[in-house]
């Protein structure tokens, strides 16, 4: 990955901290957990011109709506609190009205504009749903990707582009490199759509798993196919693919812990919280690739600046350039997991506890076992409120972390080793200044330190979310 250098005077590498002074930037997903943390850093820690944030109206609410409920949430209390003029640094932020089911996703004026001036675009949309039919996963993860593309394509001054796709796009193999897999059966994502719309419903469901062949879920198998895409048909653009593994709260940056959905460890994790005792199905031997927020927006920004040293020069059969953003040198086993987390727990009766109250095990017959006291607990929870005349909660708590683990399973149950010298090479390049501004480097991250606010983290966000639903409830 050296010929993706960005380099300044006598071949020093040039600040990413001056790439992004007066930029503008395009970014897709900013209501989603890594986008909101995305916003916040490029408002507090960068110069920049502007941000552009393509967003849909939801349930009547719209856009422009949506973008003010965002600046409400704790997670931008630091620039709130401490910024010398907040409000003209929310005021960079525009939300624009999109709708990625027409071909012109946007109005032509808001196209023009976008045209004219967006310098730098931040791919970050993406259907996370793991069951989702193939249909549905393609379609937002490879078409909608495809218009917004089509559209970069004829920015004036763009500069680069990060399509952020998942660690687990080519998990169909053990050891996963830096290189996108053009292996799509039945000749690619859209040859398997045309199939589709021609078959019934029952039809599609029998033809799903020859369609995902080793892959686990529809969404693994779209982001393959969203790869593929860019590699066929935009390598001639500055771009850049950056994957993740799963993304857990922030270390450090700008709330220690911070999380604000229960998705994937998060979720499960609650039962941790409420004193529950729970064993999930996996071997506690394997790896378990996860990165903080924080850690994963720093390198996403840096890539982007990276990928736009190519502009100059792109060779007409260019590889665009693939950053797996994990690495086997520093990360926790599955059974490493539940112990860390406790770390986090309020009290030192709990910290014992919660040592052995989250885990996982490699026996189907202790899982179940586990599974019908999970069950059982809060069974005798909910009939406990139904006592004193209140809502049931509990079993509703444990269907939800039953479908985590369902979704997660292939990855507790499964290991992979992690290609990372383009990633590598890019924390290698930073200068002092851009490291202090952009740590990324989960080589070096204390994961110990780290989990003090793991389980915190988590409350809070549980808290926040008992307050919304009170204030929607007065």
């Amino acid at each position: 990955m050296g010929d993706i250098i960005v380099s300044g005077p006598a071949g020093r590498p040039s600040s990413v901290v001056n790439f992004y002074k007066d930029s503008v930037v395009l970014i897709t997903g900013g209501t989603g957990f890594i986008g909101k943390v995305l916003i916040e850093k490029i408002l507090r820690c960068f110069e920049v011109k502007r941000i552009y944030l393509l967003l849909r109206e939801k349930r009547n609410v719209k856009a422009a709506d949506r973008l003010k409920e965002i600046f409400q949430e704790p997670l931008f209390d630091t620039i709130r609190n401490n910024h010398r003029d907040p409000a003209g640094t929310f005021a960079k932020v525009v939300a624009i009205n999109t709708n990625f089911t027409h071909d012109q996703i946007i109005s032509e004026t808001d196209r023009e504009l976008l045209l004219s001036e967006v310098t730098v675009v931040l791919n970050v949309m993406a259907s996370v749903k793991f069951n989702e039919c193939i249909e549905a996963a393609l379609e937002t993860n490879v078409i909608c990707s495809r218009k917004l593309f089509d559209m970069a394509s004829r920015m004036k001054h763009l500069k680069s582009i990060v399509h952020v796709s998942t660690f687990y796009s080519t998990c169909d193999r053990s050891d996963i490199k830096e290189q996108i897999s053009n292996d799509i059966p039945f000749g690619g994502h859209d040859n398997i759509l045309q199939i589709l719309s021609h078959l019934q419903e029952q039809e599609k469901v029998q033809l799903t798993p020859l369609i995902l062949g080793k892959m686990p879920n529809s969404y693994t198998f779209s982001k393959k196919c969203a790869e593929v895409m860019i590699q066929n048909h935009y390598n001639h653009l500055p771009i850049a693919i950056f994957r993740p593994p799963i993304v857990v709260s922030a270390y450090q940056e700008p709330i220690p812990g911070w999380v604000d959905n229960f998705n994937g460890l998060s979720g499960m994790c609650v039962a941790l919280i409420q004193g529950r005792v729970y064993r999930g199905y996996g071997d506690p031997s394997y790896r378990c690739h996860t990165v903080p927020v924080d850690y994963c927006v720093s390198a996403l920004l840096t890539v982007a600046a990276e990928a736009a040293a190519e502009k100059a020069e792109i060779p007409e059969q260019r590889k665009v350039p693939v950053i797996n953003f994990a690495t086997d040198a520093n990360t926790m086993l599955w059974g490493e997991f539940g112990r860390e987390a406790a770390a986090g727990c309020e009290t030192v009766l709990g910290r014992f506890f919660g040592r052995y109250a989250l885990g996982v095990t490699t026996s189907r017959f202790v899982h179940r076992l586990f599974v019908w006291w999970f069950i059982l607990q809060a069974a005798f929870a909910d009939l406990m409120l139904v006592l004193v005349g209140k809502k049931r909660k509990h079993l509703c708590m444990v269907n939800r972390i039953m479908a985590l683990e369902e979704a997660a399973c292939h990855f507790s149950q499964h290991s992979w080793s992690a290609e990372n010298a383009n990633m590598r090479a890019i924390w290698a390049k930073l200068s002092p200044e851009d490291r202090k501004v952009l740590p990324f480097d989960i080589d070096s991250l204390d994961w110990k330190d780290y989990f003090r606010h793991f389980l915190p983290g988590i409350k809070a966000a549980l808290e926040r979310c008992l307050q919304r639903r009170k204030s929607k409830c007065a």
